[in-house]
């Protein structure tokens, strides 16, 4: 390679990875694990009017969080009088919609939880394309999109068949070069990888039982590279190449919904129906459950932050456990019941949404102590993004009947 061609290479590397260091790519950030990038600084404080630097309406409705990539944000968003399914692109900027794509114009789901959406699945950002996820004519079904709104690839990952007609709910994976897809159903339920590249599959493992809507994650746990999942009574660990199960140890519930979160050699995950409670268990295959609670957060995920567990429970209340022994820390309540919103570590504060649109900041740590109180809209599903100085929050508002969502942009 000549020097002007080493040059190059290292300047599209350079600017690449400054690119990717601001990105929200996927559900749960950069690192799979919702801690905003070390550099992140966004505000502590808000309103419809105080710290908005910019707002735009969502046409439809969506669940999905959105990500961000370079100068756009993406998100998923489902319209019921015309039955379609959309993806939408933002400009970072100044909250323009530049475009939405139409990915499904029919077989639109028409049996859905009243806390679920059409488009509850966040996108995901390959380095390529956009792929989004719908459940779509009783199927899952998986699309990849252009940066510019073109599809590239649309791909069946299975059939959605469930025994309880509450809709769809579970966010791939990415792992290298592949999605790998959980289709959470008692009869027919499965997990399958498909090539980023033009959705064809690397491997698919039946997985049935009961329905469940859980999120996987991959992770390099107890020195190993882990896909991670619960639900069916069961914490399990497969090889994320191959689809060979690891281990799997008797934990959590038959539906589950969170995904799982790490910390050294352990795993924890809350949950769910009919059993409720969080669970610790050391991930090496020894199947050792640490501790547990009676602790129930059956949408939202955990969160593991500098040695510590935090889960913003059903009922509103907050609580701090050591992630080694499972001690209480703190618990106090912060909210009346419903959290559909998964916690954000942001430095030393959690960003903890509620249901009902305001947003308790937490200081992270062993002490409890709330930093701010922050409301916006009368609902917010999605989770929080922070990235740089700016914070993202889809939130939904109910004037005289009629619901509208907005993609918020927070920053002084």
């Amino acid at each position: 390679m000549t020097l002007a061609a080493r040059m190059k290479a290292f300047l599209f590397l350079t600017l690449t990875s400054s690119a990717l260091a601001t990105d929200w790519p996927q559900w749960r950030g950069p690192e799979v694990n919702n801690h905003a990038p070390a550099d992140a600084q966004p505000v502590t404080e808000w309103s419809a009017e105080k710290n908005v630097r910019w707002k735009t309406p969502i046409p439809g409705r969506g669940h999905s969080t959105p990500i961000i990539v370079a100068d756009k944000i993406y998100l998923t968003t489902g319209d019921a009088e015309k039955g379609t399914q959309s993806l939408l692109a933002f400009d970072r900027k100044s909250g323009k919609q530049l475009w939405e794509k139409t990915i499904h114009q029919s077989g639109y789901p028409q049996h859905l939880h009243k806390e679920n959406s059409p488009a509850s699945q966040t996108a995901q950002w390959d380095g390529s394309n956009i792929l989004v996820v719908f459940e779509n004519d009783q199927k899952v079904k998986v699309t990849a999109v252009s940066p510019s709104g073109e599809i590239v690839w649309s791909k069946v990952a299975g059939d959605y068949n469930p025994s309880y007609q509450f809709g769809y709910g579970s966010t791939p994976v990415l792992y290298k070069d592949s999605l790998i897809v959980n289709v959470g159903t008692e009869k027919g339920g499965l997990i399958t990888s498909l090539k980023t590249k033009d959705g064809e599959a690397n491997w698919t493992i039946d997985r049935k039982g009961h329905d469940y809507w859980a999120t996987p994650v991959v992770a390099t746990v107890a020195g190993k590279e882990q896909f991670l999942i619960s639900g069916l009574n069961k914490f399990s660990s497969f090889d994320p190449a191959t689809g060979k199960l690891n281990w799997e140890t008797e934990a959590g519930a038959k539906s589950m919904c969170g995904t799982i979160v790490w910390h050294d050699d352990m795993i924890f995950a809350s949950g769910g129906f009919p059993e409720r409670g969080t669970t610790a268990v050391m991930a090496d295959g020894s199947g050792k459950v640490v501790w547990k609670n009676i602790v129930q957060c059956y949408e939202q995920s955990l969160l593991s932050h500098q040695g510590l567990i935090y889960a913003i429970a059903d009922d509103g209340r907050a609580h701090c456990w050591d992630a080694k022994t499972g001690e209480k820390k703190w618990s106090k309540k912060i909210g009346r019941r419903g959290v559909m919103a998964s916690p954000l570590a942001v430095g030393d504060h959690i960003y903890a949404t509620l249901k009902n649109g305001n947003t308790v900041i937490l200081k992270a740590g062993p002490t409890f102590q709330i930093i701010a109180e922050n409301q916006l809209g009368t609902d917010t599903y999605a989770s929080p993004v922070a990235l740089d100085k700016e914070l993202f929050l889809r939130v939904g508002k109910t004037d005289k009947g009629e619901r509208q969502e907005f993609l918020y942009c927070l920053s002084k």
